[in-house]
């Protein structure tokens, strides 16, 4: 028993890493006019589409994979994915709100200055995916993995990222608000010149990451550094 004579809360188990769903090799091709209808769709493959700027909403898909299809502009609203893979897609400057992605990977796709609000991201694979400038916001506690992405100049906000674990990603310039990274281990990413240092309270870092981050830290808590004097005379 704990010196206040209160028993320690149990650790709260960790979630396996989100990893590429297995999706069966017999998937029926897709065209725009069946993405667009408000039918569920399962066990369907989309390639090549252009759906640039559209407004796409309460799209369901469930065992699906969708390759070198083009969303740029496009407003993605209500979606519904689960056992899906998104892969060379682009969605650079696209809006998505209130999606459920439930074991879905994105496979080297673009997300630059896209926008992510709400919604849900249970066991969500990013690797190998290009997020400068997006915003990442109102996601609740997300399980996600980003693994080799480019998030420079991104915005995260307003989520708890405790189960979300970046492995060897770009953060330069990252900006954090009101976010919850207890418990989170961000070693081995770059994060020179990230926001939002009081963020960080509760994750790990390495001893090199700690001199990158020397200077935000100093100026969030008020140190005034000043080179000595010299000897008093």
């Amino acid at each position: 028993m704990s010196p206040s004579g209160q028993r320690r809360k149990p650790a709260r188990r960790r979630q396996p890493l989100p990893d590429v769903p297995a999706l069966p090799p017999d998937l029926a091709p897709l065209d725009a006019a069946g993405l667009r209808g408000e039918d569920e769709q399962c066990d369907v493959e989309l390639v090549g589409l252009e759906l640039s700027g559209e407004q796409l909403s309460r799209v369901s898909l469930e065992t699906a994979r969708l390759e070198d299809c083009r969303f740029e502009g496009a407003e993605l609203r209500g979606w519904r994915c689960e056992r899906v893979i998104f892969e060379t897609c682009d969605f650079a400057n696209g809006r998505w709100f209130d999606c459920d992605f439930r074991e879905v990977a994105f496979l080297d796709c673009r997300f630059v200055g896209a926008s992510l609000t709400g919604g849900a991201l249970s066991a969500v694979l990013m690797r190998d995916c290009l997020a400068q400038l997006a915003k990442l916001s109102h996601l609740g506690r997300p399980h996600a993995l980003l693994e080799r992405c480019d998030l420079r100049g991104a915005l995260l906000m307003e989520s708890e990222l405790c189960d979300v674990r970046f492995a060897d990603c770009d953060l330069t310039g990252l900006e954090l608000f009101n976010v919850d990274l207890t418990g989170s281990d961000l070693r081995d990413n770059e994060l020179g010149g990230l926001k939002g240092v009081a963020c960080l309270r509760g994750a790990t870092i390495d001893p090199l990451q700690l001199l990158t981050l020397g200077p935000a830290l100093a100026a969030h808590v008020g140190l005034v550094i000043e080179e000595g004097g010299g000897s008093p005379e």
